[in-house]
């Protein structure tokens, strides 16, 4: 059997590629945006040290740590609409679910950048008359940062590639734009190596600027 790689692939299909390309950035800074909230709503919860106020969000992390994204994905757009009556688009489906699953990740990692924080800083801040939240902005987060940024990074890498899983609701991402060419063409090597390809380049170009941003923040410790 004979095979040759058609390298025109990616480029006679660049301008549908280079929008699945905007739609896959789009969704997973939406995404990002819900996770962030999620997390810090989680991380300023953890602070408090109350029982009754952590046990709940322990409840919420193990739940969406410890089940798949596709399922996450796949029961948000169904059951939603049977459930509560809200009926969703795809995209909007994949933004709830993705932003709430990694918001669980999200969460832990702000737990743990808050808890590196020593507790004698936050009990100076109290006693110059700060809130607990002012203490928090003010004083823990400016410090919790420097350790959050890069388990923060690997994470919104994990959510960037994750997002190929709203193709199979038809949502024009890059995956999706892959089994489409593929369908077209005829030629799935051609096609999925593109997108990898892709991916590659987009999770590479994240994870440099995320080690710029740690570099740059870690050298005023």
């Amino acid at each position: 059997m004979n095979f040759a790689f058609d390298y025109k692939i990616g480029w006679e299909y660049r301008t549908f590629i280079l929008n699945c390309v905007y739609y896959t950035l789009t969704l997973t800074g939406y995404c990002l945006g819900v996770a962030i909230l999620i997390g810090l709503v989680i991380g300023f919860a953890a602070s408090t040290k109350k029982r009754i106020v952590t046990a709940p969000f322990r409840v919420y992390v193990e739940l969406f740590r410890n089940t798949p994204p596709l399922v996450q994905i796949i029961w948000i757009y169904y059951c939603l609409p049977i459930f509560f009556g809200l009926k969703t688009v795809a995209f909007t489906s994949g933004v709830i679910a993705l932003g709430a699953g990694f918001g669980a990740y999200m969460g832990e990692i702000f737990r743990a950048g808050i808890e590196s924080v020593d507790e004698g800083e936050i009990e100076a801040a109290r006693s110059l008359g700060m809130s607990h939240f002012q203490a928090m902005r003010k004083v823990v987060l400016p410090q919790a940062v420097r350790t959050m940024i890069p388990p923060f990074i690997n994470t919104t890498v994990a959510l960037l590639k994750a997002t190929s899983l709203v193709s199979i609701f038809g949502v024009t991402e890059l995956t999706y734009s892959a089994r489409t060419i593929a369908t077209t063409t005829f030629k799935p090597i051609e096609a999925f190596t593109t997108i990898a390809i892709l991916y590659f380049l987009i999770c590479t170009l994240v994870s440099r600027t995320g080690k710029v941003i740690e570099k740059r923040v870690t050298q005023y410790r």
